[in-house]
């Protein structure tokens, strides 16, 4: 039996791609796959989907390749990683998502791990090389071009030129911003009662945000030991408040009936659109979700709107005022429930932050439905169909019909005749023109013969 193997193209070095342009693809392929396991939690990529993307890039057909992988070989590499990171650890919690590190999935780290291992077992004539050249070629053969993959596609124009979404924007910034807040402060409180529970403690801020307020502090001639303790305690609040984790954000669409049936969108939308929103943020791909901060989360809406209401043929402002007005509907009945819920659980400060929020919330939506006439943003009605009386009333109303640019009638008792004689008759009809319909013609409309002859007369061809 001979296997005949086509050879691969020679792979495109990858330094003719931006490292940018490559980690945003890679990411975007991972988390496609994530969120197809589990909406829930697009961080850890479990090992039925690490498979299926060993199927969908070809990892395991022996026609393209000389040296396939088998499936073991894909979970011997996969619990090795697992295995390295749970031992003796334990599940921990990301700071930056709420979410806690699965002990039977990978990271977005430990896949590449996974992937560059793979590497040298699929390719071992270019891993002699170096580990570089048959990642390399694992890479640009077979996951980059082949690999199922999220699109997410920039919505600056919206966001930026539409000057109607951006007044939006202000309307509600101020009541949006009490219920982003709730919802932020209380991810953050579920994450450090996990962490406290595993040894683990969550911090609320991370270096970066340390250093510049420690900085800016210097800069004013204060000491940060000179801070008291309640206004240390002040800004850990506004840190806590200032981000929404993924978590975060997948409770407030659960409360606000985003992800329930009569929502057109699936949890696979509702994260594929919070990670869009967060795409161009720095530190996304490097291990993790970044959080969302409040202009972050504007954005989001504005995704849910255009995709849940693509079918709509109205603009981007109407589509976000119809999800808008569907959230106020939801405030009606799910967020005093959920608000309810976990008034015993004191895990939120700003509980009365989203009573207040959801409260401007609805006033200042039915002022603006009200204003415009509590207008149906998806389905407008259509025009009624014109009638002729009410066009013609326009037009005797306005200056396009005006008495002196109307046609004469002819003077009562008047009677205008157009004799044809027989040498005229064989002259018509060689012009088409029939003498008896011409005759039949002039007879209904008498004007038309004042006017020839009115012609006839100016020229001194009247006899």
């Amino acid at each position: 039996r001979v296997q005949v193997t086509a050879p691969h193209p020679p792979a495109s070095p990858l330094s003719a791609h931006t490292m940018g342009s490559v980690e945003a693809e890679l990411w975007n392929i991972f988390t496609y796959y994530t969120l197809h396991g589990n909406a829930l939690d697009p961080e850890h990529l479990a090992l039925t989907q690490m498979v299926q993307l060993a199927r969908d890039v070809q990892l395991l057909d022996g026609t393209l390749i000389k040296t396939p992988l088998r499936k073991p070989d894909i979970e011997l590499v996969f619990i090795s990683l697992v295995k390295k990171r749970t031992l003796g650890k334990g599940a921990q919690v990301n700071p930056d998502s709420g979410l806690s590190n699965s002990v039977d999935k990978l990271t977005y780290n430990e896949f590449l791990t996974c992937l560059l291992k793979l590497s040298a077992k699929l390719y071992p004539s270019s891993a002699e090389q170096s580990a570089e050249a048959a990642f390399q070629q694992l890479l640009m053969e077979n996951v980059l071009p082949l690999a199922s993959r999220r699109s997410p596609k920039s919505i600056d124009v919206v966001l930026e030129n539409d000057t109607s979404v951006k007044e939006l924007y202000k309307y509600f910034k101020a009541s949006l911003t009490k219920i982003f807040e709730y919802y932020a402060s209380s991810g953050m409180a579920s994450a450090k009662e996990k962490a406290s529970h595993r040894g683990f403690h969550a911090e609320s801020k991370n270096f970066d945000e340390l250093r510049d307020e420690t900085k800016a502090k210097l800069d004013k001639g204060t000491q940060p030991s000179d801070m008291s303790v309640s206004s240390s305690m002040r800004l850990k609040q506004n840190s806590m408040t200032s981000a929404m984790g993924y978590a975060d954000f997948i409770r407030f669409a659960s409360d606000f009936g985003l992800t329930s049936k009569g929502s057109s969108l699936t949890m696979i939308d509702i994260g594929d659109l919070y990670l869009a929103g967060v795409a161009n943020a720095s530190g996304t791909h490097h291990g993790g979700v970044r959080k969302l901060r409040f202009s972050d989360f504007w954005e989001v809406i504005i995704r849910i709107a255009l995709q849940a209401y693509k079918k709509c043929a109205v603009s981007h402002c109407d589509k976000t005022k119809g999800l808008l007005l569907y959230m106020w509907r939801q405030v009606q009945t799910n967020v005093g429930n959920a608000m309810g819920k976990n008034v015993q659980t004191l895990r939120s400060s700003n509980k009365g932050g989203l009573l207040k929020g959801s409260q401007d919330f609805s006033r200042e939506f039915i002022a603006m439905w009200q204003n415009e006439e509590f207008k149906d943003y998806l389905y407008p009605k259509k025009a009624a169909p014109v009638e002729g009386r009410t066009v013609l009333s326009k037009l005797i109303a306005g200056e396009n019909v005006k008495a002196d640019r109307l046609p004469p009638p002819p003077p009562d008792g008047v009677r205008y005749e157009l004799d044809i004689e027989d040498d005229d008759s064989s002259v018509l009809e060689g012009h088409g023109i029939q003498p008896d319909k011409l005759r039949a013609l002039l007879a209904r409309k008498p004007e038309i013969v004042m006017l020839l002859q009115q012609g006839l007369q100016e020229i001194g061809l009247d006899s």
